[in-house]
């Protein structure tokens, strides 16, 4: 066949010559960026939704809250994902958006590091390392943010009893 006819084969690559654009070394997607945001905007929504219900159904997280009368918010740095949470007679509500002067900040370098960072197995290392790394930022009293840590550990789901049965 024609090289120019509609069914022929392109020309064969080596496959040790590496195009520019390739894999390897392309940037990251619109689309990928796009996903991570979705996600942490999901995981921001998903947090306020179980922290409200353990506020209601879990007495240790409600005694974790006793005494407390504060906002707090998680927010990416460029400001296009932000969602904040109001503690408020040992309840937990969370809206979108900023708040005008919440208790303590915690701001993501973008939606898929702080999605990464909060879904980390070993989430108090994780945030040391993106403080240190510069890709979390807090503002407000450092004390609360150990706090809203520990508030967290509630919320991970409970392993459920695998029940062996007798031989």
């Amino acid at each position: 066949m024609a090289p120019g006819h509609p069914n022929s084969l392109p020309p064969y690559r080596s496959p040790d010559v590496v195009a520019p654009e390739s894999r390897y070394n392309a940037p990251p997607s619109f689309m990928n960026f796009e996903v991570a945001r979705l996600k942490f905007r999901f995981l921001l929504w998903m947090l306020g939704r179980r922290m409200a219900r353990a506020s209601r159904d879990n007495p240790a997280f409600r005694e974790q809250l006793e005494g407390k009368d504060l906002v707090f918010q998680l927010h990416t740095l460029d400001g296009k994902i932000a969602r904040h949470f109001i503690v408020k007679d040992r309840q937990v509500s969370a809206r979108r958006g900023q708040h005008a002067q919440p208790a303590f900040a915690i701001g993501f370098k973008d939606g898929a590091t702080g999605f990464a960072l909060m879904t980390a197995k070993n989430a108090q290392l994780a945030f040391m390392q993106g403080i240190q790394n510069k890709t979390i930022q807090i503002q407000g009293n450092p004390a609360l943010v150990i706090w809203f840590q520990g508030l967290a550990k509630h919320l991970k789901p409970r392993k459920k009893a695998v029940e062996k049965q007798a031989a």
